[in-house]
């Protein structure tokens, strides 16, 4: 019996996460907005850190990914990362409340079905779900961390915390906050006790050192960056992501009742529902009930007296003092969470709200990632699973202490209210109501994707149209809205739009190699010789798919130097028949002002033939042809070229590399066009790094990939450093 009921949660939790998925379970990706799975996942651009502005902690997770992928089918993998994200999310919270009885899965259910989780789905961050799903285990590590203290301990939250940062970044703010509240709950609670309290600092001491030492492979490349993503945020993000109010209650009561996400157009249970707010009502009371009962029983100072004990142990759960979340300090830690996670997620969208926000904003390190603030929901979501268990729990213990029939029929009606609140309160979330569906790609994409494996030169390609987001007419959802999944599913290179397009941002793209295509695009209609600009990104095909407002770009029919190579249905393939090269010599050197001034000289000149330096000086040299050269890639940051009588070497990258960091024999590198790496050419070659992964990342990667040894090795080994970190001593009671 005792064997059943261990496996009983696992067995629920299994069942709602096929539940929640249901059909979108058949053969086929699901696609949406941020959600971009593709047949061939290659992460391997992570691993090299080519974008200095994105360096992220995800590497691992990504490069797992993409070699699971060579085992199996993408679609398969896309469906059981997401299986296992509602399942973890549930049990994480039903081991985390570690009450027994009906308050545990009320945790769970409400944990993961809910609005916050839904929307986010449908929204395609599953990435921001995966560090939900782990944020629980990682609470509960903390927890027994602060009462237990203890080497091994210390090394699971390490361990624990480095994975829901490998998952989003987001997760990981979202964690320490946490960490944060309750540590200073219990520092208030033992303040007159330090002795209790010593211990607890001292091991979460430890564990942020090694947190840190574990985590150095993403926070070095990231504080040493030269710019990151988070910096191009601005005031137009703060007030365009803010959450918004999805019904007529307003903004505040809406993300208190976990809706509140920034984009509209999802169709939520509350539009079935018109007294949907009496269940977030109940699911509140239970949560209010929960927090308020327990902590005016004893006060917070004490611990739970034995008479307490036995009565719960008696009723059938767990003895308070066998659970963390028996403690006062932590329930009201979980309050304090709530509330502030709540005033968090409403952020800028009140006027309330607003000034603290804007001064986080502006003072806290990388607070400005969350300019989606409702994000802050996922712990408020957090707090009304643990607190309404509870809730629960105690309404439960106090209809059995009514007459014997009336504590039958109040418990079993409200075990199943309890338990049916959630689902209904998110019932839309099994199925998403029609609004996802499974499909496959195109068959022209994959057809085009074989002619280009087939051409065996080295080059690149330009995908169109140049968007970032775009609807898919294909796609059998809702919303035809997808992150653009060109450079996943194309085997080669892909230079792909990377602008936001939303109201007031059209891009915060510091790739210079995406200004220059979006430059050129933008003067389409006034050239003829399209093929030749994008020479020297060394494009030799373009693909053009039918969709949003490929019509605007017939000026690429009208070219001189472009030829229709396939046409399709839905996608029409173009080729390049200028010369290209990935590295070539020439002789000549230009000072141009502007690209305009570039774009006027290339009617007279073919641009291959010269190194164009934004800037004055002398211009200089022959008038040599371009040289294509041989080279030989070492690896994907070391490349081998052969020596040229020609002045100047210009090597040319995709847009997924930073065109910074390159240097050939030792040499800082000039820039062709004020961004493409070029050289004084070597009669014998030599060799051309990108410096920056040799500097940074790998020393980096060498310290983390030790440092996880050593953890691994003293949390499940046997040797002395095991036994060292096994000794746990236990805060003096």
């Amino acid at each position: 019996m005792e064997a059943r009921k261990h496996w009983l949660p696992y067995l629920i939790y299994a069942l709602i996460s096929l539940a929640v998925l249901g059909p979108l379970l058949l053969p086929g990706y699901i696609l949406t907005l941020d959600m971009v799975f593709t047949p061939s996942l290659d992460f391997s651009s992570q691993l090299y850190g080519f974008q200095e502005s994105s360096s992220s902690a995800f590497t691992p997770f990504y490069l797992l990914i993409g070699l699971a992928s060579k085992l199996v089918p993408t679609w398969i993998l896309q469906k059981a990362i997401l299986f296992f994200i509602f399942f973890l999310a549930g049990l994480g919270a039903h081991r985390l409340f570690s009450f027994r009885g009906v308050g545990s899965y009320f945790a769970g259910l409400l944990y993961a079905v809910n609005p916050f989780t839904y929307v986010r789905l449908l929204a395609g961050q599953w990435t921001i779900l995966a560090a939900y799903a782990l944020i629980p285990f990682a609470i509960k590590a903390f927890l027994d961390l602060l009462e237990k203290g203890g080497g091994k301990n210390a090394i699971k939250v390490t361990l624990l915390s480095t994975l829901v940062g490998m998952m989003a970044v987001h997760g990981l703010f979202l964690l320490f906050l946490a960490f944060l509240i309750i540590f200073l709950v219990k520092v208030v609670k033992e303040h007159k006790r330090p002795a209790r309290i010593t211990p607890s600092i001292k091991y979460v001491g430890i564990s942020a050192a090694l947190f840190l030492i574990l985590n150095v492979y993403w926070l070095v490349p990231a504080l040493s960056a030269a710019g990151t993503v988070v910096e191009q945020i601005g005031q137009a993000d703060l007030l365009l992501f803010a959450a918004e109010p999805t019904s007529s209650f307003g903004v505040i009561f809406d993300t208190l009742s976990m809706y509140g996400f920034w984009r509209g157009g999802y169709v939520y249970a509350k539009d079935f529902l018109p007294i949907w707010w009496v269940l977030f009502i109940f699911i509140l009371f239970l949560a209010v009930y929960g927090f308020i009962n327990r902590v005016t029983s004893t006060p917070l100072h004490s611990s739970p007296s034995q008479a307490e004990e036995e009565e719960v142990s008696a009723e059938g759960a767990t003895p308070l003092r066998a659970t963390i979340m028996g403690h006062r300090w932590v329930v009201v830690s979980f309050g304090i969470i709530g509330v502030v996670s709540f005033l968090l997620a409403v952020g800028a969208a009140s006027d309330f709200t607003r000034p603290p926000f804007e001064w986080a904003w502006e003072h806290i390190p990388f607070f400005r990632g969350f300019r989606d603030s409702q994000k802050f929901v996922a712990l408020l979501c957090l707090t009304y699973a643990c607190l309404g268990g509870l809730g629960v729990n105690e309404l439960a213990k106090w209809l059995r202490q009514q007459g014997k029939r009336l504590s039958r029929v109040g418990v079993t009606a409200l075990i199943a209210v309890a338990l049916l609140a959630p689902v209904a309160y998110s019932f839309t979330m099994f199925g998403f109501h029609g609004q996802l569906g499974v499909t496959d790609y195109p068959q022209e994409w994959y057809e085009v994707n074989d002619y280009l494996n087939r051409d065996e030169n080295d080059f690149n390609v330009l995908f169109l149209p140049w968007h970032l987001y775009m609807d898919c007419n294909w796609l059998p959802n809702r919303d035809k809205r997808l992150g653009n999944p060109a450079q996943q599913f194309f085997d080669k290179p892909v230079i792909a739009g990377d602008n936001m397009e939303v109201p007031v941002i059209y891009s915060q793209s510091t790739n210079p190699i995406s200004k220059y295509v979006e430059f050129l695009l933008a003067n389409g209609n006034d050239v003829d010789n399209l093929g030749e600009l994008l020479a020297p990104l060394n494009v030799k095909y373009i693909i053009l798919v039918h969709e949003v407002d490929y019509q605007n770009y017939d000026f690429l029919y009208h070219q001189d130097d472009l030829n229709i190579e396939l046409e399709r249905q839905g996608l029409t393939l173009l080729k390049n028949e200028h010369p290209i090269a990935r590295v070539y010599g020439i002789d000549s050197v230009v000072y141009i002002e502007s690209l305009d001034e570039y774009l006027e000289l290339s009617g007279e000149q073919d641009v291959m033939e010269y190194l164009h330096i934004l800037g004055t000086g002398p211009s200089s040299g022959g008038d040599g042809d371009m040289q294509r050269l041989d080279f030989t890639e070492s690896n994907p940051v070391k490349y081998q070229i052969l020596g040229t009588t020609h002045n100047y070497t210009i090597f040319t990258v995709p847009q997924s590399v930073s065109t910074e960091y390159w240097e050939h024999n030792g040499e800082q590198p000039m820039k062709n066009l004020g961004f493409m790496p070029a050289f004084e050419s070597a009669k014998d070659g030599g060799e051309v790094t990108y410096t920056r992964f040799y500097r940074v990342y790998f020393p980096s990667y060498i310290i983390s990939v030790v440092a996880l040894i050593v953890l691994m090795t003293a949390y499940f080994g046997r040797g002395k450093m095991a036994k060292f970190f096994r000794r746990d001593k236990k805060v003096t009671k």
